[in-house]
C-alpha cells in the first residue's frame, strides 16, 4: 500500500478561494503538529511574519528539535537574525542555526522546504515573508510520506557540506 499523498498549496489573490489550501495554512499546520523534528530551509526570512517566530518558538517550548538552513544567514534582515539569536539563546539544546554560504558569489541556497519528522514536507517558491506566503502567487506541495524522507536527506548532505556554517547566538 502507497502512504505517497501529495497536495498543492498556494498564495496569492488569484488562488484564493479556488478551493486550493493556502501555503501559510499549510506550513502553520505543519508545525503545530512536529512531534520530533522541524528542519527549516530557506533562501529570506522576514520579521513580517511574526506568526512563523511564534510557531518556531511553540515547538521549542514543546521540545521539538529544529534545524534551520539559511541562505547567507548574515545577509539576512537584523531582525531576522536577532529573533534567532534569541531563540538560540533559550533553546540551545534543541535549536541549531545553519548558514550556506557557497563559494561562488553568484550561487545561492534558493530552496525554500519545511520538513516536520522526516514524514510530512512543504516544498515550493514561497520564500518566508509576508510577500512570499500571501501576496505574491506562489505554489507549493506538501507530500506526506517516503518522498518527505528524501527531501530531509537531500538537506541532510547541504548541512554537512563546506557551505555550511553554525550560527552561534
Amino acid at each position: 500500500m502507497n502512504n505517497e499523498k501529495l497536495r498543492v498549496v498556494v498564495s496569492g489573490t488569484t488562488w484564493m478561494g479556488s478551493g486550493l489550501g493556502s501555503i501559510e495554512s499549510a506550513l502553520y499546520k505543519l508545525l503545530t503538529e512536529a512531534n520530533d523534528e522541524i528542519i527549516l530551509v530557506a533562501y529570506a526570512v522576514s520579521t513580517a511574519t511574526p506568526l512563523l517566530f511564534q510557531q518556531l518558538e511553540a515547538a521549542l517550548q514543546r521540545g521539538i528539535r529544529i534545524r534551520c538552513l539559511i541562505n547567507r544567514f548574515q545577509l539576512q534582515p537584523q531582525g531576522v537574525q536577532h529573533r534567532f539569536r534569541d531563540m538560540l539563546q533559550c533553546f540551545p539544546h534543541l535549536l541549531q542555526i545553519f548558514s550556506f554560504v557557497p563559494l561562488n558569489e553568484e550561487a545561492d541556497l534558493h530552496a525554500k522546504t519545511i520538513i516536520v519528522d522526516r514524514y510530512h514536507a512543504l516544498v515550493g517558491s514561497a520564500n518566508l515573508s509576508l510577500r512570499g506566503l500571501m501576496d505574491n502567487h506562489e505554489l507549493g506541495v506538501v507530500i506526506t510520506g517516503v518522498g518527505a524522507a528524501e527531501i530531509a536527506r537531500a538537506v541532510d548532505l547541504l548541512l554537512v557540506s563546506s557551505y555550511t556554517s553554525s550560527v552561534y547566538a
